[in-house]
């Protein structure tokens, strides 16, 4: 879900994951960015983090 969250909206999947600041962050950056057509760096560091982040937290949580 986070993966998805972050192809639609960069910082979305790190809102989801509970990483509220550091999604508004890069939602913030994403979009300062794009004025300079290089918000797709961030865009990709946001999707790439959310998967991790999701992952791990998924490890923490099963048994």
């Amino acid at each position: 879900m986070a993966l998805l969250l972050s192809l639609i909206l960069c910082g979305t999947g790190q809102i989801y994951n509970g990483e509220v600041s550091k999604g508004i962050i890069m939602m913030v950056l994403c979009i300062l960015l794009w004025l300079v057509l290089l918000g797709w760096v961030v865009h990709i560091w946001s999707i790439v983090d959310a998967v991790v982040v999701a992952e791990r937290i998924n490890r923490q949580s099963s048994p």
